[in-house]
């Protein structure tokens, strides 16, 4: 008998709530799966049994794990590709001169504020900000991409006046920072990332464990967000056509203003 369309949207929900809970374990129990994914034990145990023939799930001494389906599938995905390609050496430049903090890209998606390109640090050991991960409510990513929006729409957690003056600071600042509102062990600063047309289409964020450190790198991040906007500004460079008997011409190497490599990030300005 065919499913009706409302017993398949539930189980389609059962199924990815499930998926939900594993992408944010490494191996879970039925008995907390269950529970983390508001299901009836009994369909919790139903639904993965599906998941593990198809290879989405896999199941070892009664716990669980996402399968490779999942991730291959999961590796088709390619959000904001420009925006990847165009934040990917500036955030290494950042993430090398400043050292021991995440910086990442986010951009909005479904209501979320979703990581697509990142740098590693010791914040792994605490959150990882790794491409895909959704951002806690109220993160400093989240504030710069919802600040943009005509009415700042308060996330979990936020009464909506505290989430408007927070937005129209960070509108005025033109970053925002949060010291443990959102993980109480991490710090982080956000700055936002234009499209050619004004708009603001992602986020550059750096993350730390050292509040501290966080409130001196404001202007870096600015800058690293800057120069991420020019990228995605900039056209796409024509492929070089191959040449025949004699060796490629070479050139130096593009200089950007005062002679400095175009993507070259500034050490963070010091305040007194």
């Amino acid at each position: 008998m065919a499913r009706s369309g409302t017993e398949g949207r539930g189980v389609l929900e059962g199924a990815f709530a499930l998926m939900e809970v594993l992408a944010h374990g490494d191996e879970v129990g039925l008995t907390r799966l269950a529970a983390d994914a508001e299901l009836p034990k009994a369909t919790a145990h139903r639904l993965l049994g599906q998941l593990v023939a198809l290879g989405a799930v896999q199941s070892c001494s009664g716990r669980y794990r996402l399968g490779p389906r999942t991730f291959r599938l999961g590796q088709a995905w390619h959000p904001a590709r420009a925006l990847r390609a165009a934040s990917a050496r500036p955030l290494r430049e950042l993430a090398s001169a400043t050292g021991r903090l995440t910086v990442s890209l986010s951009v909005s998606e479904g209501g979320h504020a979703i990581v697509v390109g990142s740098t590693r640090s010791e914040v792994d050991d605490v959150i990882a900000l790794h491409p895909g991960a959704v951002l806690p409510p109220g993160s400093a990513a989240e504030l710069i991409l919802r600040a943009s929006a005509p009415e700042a729409v308060a996330p979990a957690g936020w009464s909506r006046s505290a989430w408007s003056r927070e937005a129209a600071r960070a509108r005025e600042q033109g970053m925002a920072f949060q010291y443990g509102q959102c993980v109480s062990a991490l710090s982080c600063v956000a700055a936002p990332v234009y499209s050619d047309t004004g708009q603001v289409v992602a986020a550059v964020a750096a993350t730390a464990l050292d509040g501290k450190r966080i409130a001196l790198l404001g202007e870096a991040v600015v800058r690293t967000a800057a120069m991420v906007s020019a990228n995605l500004s900039r056209p796409p460079a024509p492929a070089a056509r191959p040449r025949r008997g004699r060796e490629p011409a070479q050139g130096p190497a593009p200089q950007g203003p005062a002679g400095r490599s175009p993507h070259a990030v500034l050490a963070p300005a010091r305040h007194h």
